[in-house]
C-alpha cells in the first residue's frame, strides 16, 4: 500500500525539480519518515523499490533453480524434489539411485498402500524407494523412461510380464461395528489395500473395488487378510489362493474365500472376490513386425471375421490390444473412424440400432 501511495505522489508531482546534490546526499545519509514523506523524495524511493523488487525477483529465481538432474530417454528428467515428482521419503532422489544393476525393479505402487495416487516405486540394491506423479498418465511416462534407463535392450529381449486383476466385492459373517480392510499381499508382501469399512450389524461389508496390479515380481501366493482399520496386526483371519488357481482359469475367476485363523468370534468370515492372474510372455519386438503390419492394412477384415466367432467377454480385451498396437502404428484414429462408418452402413435407416455392438 505504501508503494502505491508514493507512486501517485511522484505521478502527481512530476513536474516539480530536483533536489541539488548536497540536498539529496544530505537526505541519503538521514533519512526519517519526514524526508519519505516530502514529494521530491518519494520518486527516488519509487525507482528505488522498483529496482529492489527487480533484484529480488532475479535473487528468488536463482535460489528456484534446480542443480542439474539425470536425464533419461526422450528428454524426460528424473524425478526431483519438487512439484508431483517430489519423493515420498527422504533424500536421496530418484537421480541419485544406481540403476546399472541387473536386479532394478521399476513399478507402479497402489495408493492405497502409499496414501497417495500414481506413485511409482524404484528397487535396487540398496534398497526401494516411492515416488508420486501428477496423474496417471505422467506415472507410466517415467516408469517406461526409467526402465528403459536400467535396461536399454529391454525391447530386444525376452521377459516374463505378471499383472493381478482383483475385485474384492463383500464379505460376510463378518465382525459386526467394527471398520474393516482387505489387505492383498503377495508372498506376505502388502501390495495393495481395500478402504476401511464398517460392518453392519449383520456382520455383511459390501467393499466393491478393483485393483490392477501390474509389473509384479514372481510370486506363488495371494493372501487376504481381514484387518481392524485402527489395529491392521495381527489380522483377525486370512485365505490364501494359488496364483496358478486364477491363471489356469484363463478368465476371471469368482468365488466366495472362507476366512480362517485369529479372532473373528462364533461365526467363520468369508469374502467374495473375482480376480486373474496372467503370465504374459513377451518376445523381442522384432519377432511383431509381421502381425504390426498385417494389423495395420488389414484391420477391417481382421473384425469382420473374428466379430461373429469370438465369446463376448474376449471382445474388449482384443479391442484394447489392436488400440494400442495401432496406436504405435499410428492408425488408431482411422481404426475408429472406419469401424464407426461400417456400423453406419451395416444398419442403413435402422438408426435406432447404431453403436450398440461390441
Amino acid at each position: 500500500c505504501s508503494s502505491r501511495t508514493r507512486t501517485g505522489s511522484s505521478m502527481s508531482d512530476s513536474g516539480r525539480r530536483d533536489p541539488d546534490p548536497d540536498e539529496r546526499s544530505s537526505r541519503g545519509a538521514g533519512r526519517s519518515t519526514e524526508s519519505d514523506a516530502s514529494p521530491t523524495s518519494q520518486f527516488g524511493n519509487v525507482k528505488g523499490l522498483l529496482w529492489k523488487r527487480l533484484r529480488e525477483r532475479k535473487g528468488r529465481g536463482v535460489a528456484k533453480a534446480e542443480p542439474p538432474a539425470a536425464t533419461v530417454p526422450n528428454g524426460e528428467r528424473v524425478p526431483s524434489r519438487s512439484g508431483s515428482r517430489e519423493s515420498l521419503l527422504p533424500p536421496p532422489s530418484a537421480a541419485e539411485l544406481d540403476l546399472s544393476g541387473d536386479n532394478v525393479v521399476v513399478r507402479p505402487v497402489h495408493g492405497s498402500v502409499v496414501g497417495e495416487r500414481f506413485c511409482f516405486q524404484v528397487i535396487t540394491g540398496e534398497g526401494s524407494r516411492s515416488f508420486g506423479c501428477a496423474s496417471l498418465a505422467e506415472r507410466d511416462r517415467w516408469i517406461e523412461n526409467l526402465r528403459r534407463t536400467a535396461r536399454p535392450n529391454k525391447d530386444n529381449c525376452e521377459r516374463l510380464e505378471l499383472a493381478l486383476s482383483l475385485w474384492v466385492y463383500e464379505g460376510r459373517d463378518l465382525p459386526p461395528r467394527r471398520r474393516l480392510r482387505c489387505h492383498l499381499q503377495l508372498d506376505g508382501t502388502l501390495f495393495a489395500r481395500t478402504t476401511a469399512k464398517a460392518a453392519g450389524a449383520d456382520g455383511e461389508l459390501f467393499w466393491g473395488e478393483l485393483f490392477q496390479l501390474a509389473a509384479l515380481p514372481p510370486a506363488r501366493a495371494l493372501t487376504l487378510a481381514l484387518c481392524r482399520d485402527d489395529h491392521p496386526t495381527p489380522p483377525l483371519a486370512t485365505v490364501t489362493v494359488p496364483l496358478a488357481e486364477l491363471a489356469a482359469a484363463g478368465q476371471p475367476l469368482e468365488r466366495w474365500y472362507q476366512l480362517s485363523g485369529g479372532d473373528t468370534g462364533e461365526r467363520v468370515p468369508s469374502v467374495r472376490v473375482r480376480g486373474r492372474y496372467r503370465e504374459v510372455r513377451v518376445l523381442p519386438i522384432v519377432r511383431y513386425k509381421e502381425l504390426a503390419e498385417f494389423i495395420t492394412f488389414h484391420y477391417r477384415e481382421l473384425c469382420a471375421r473374428l466379430e461373429p466367432v469370438i465369446a463376448l467377454r474376449h471382445k474388449e480385451e482384443l479391442a484394447g490390444a489392436l488400440v494400442r498396437v495401432l496406436q504405435s502404428t499410428g492408425k488408431a484414429k482411422a481404426f475408429l473412424i472406419d469401424l464407426g462408418v461400417a456400423e453406419l452402413d451395416r444398419f442403413d435407416d435402422r438408426e435406432a440400432l447404431i453403436f450398440r455392438e461390441n
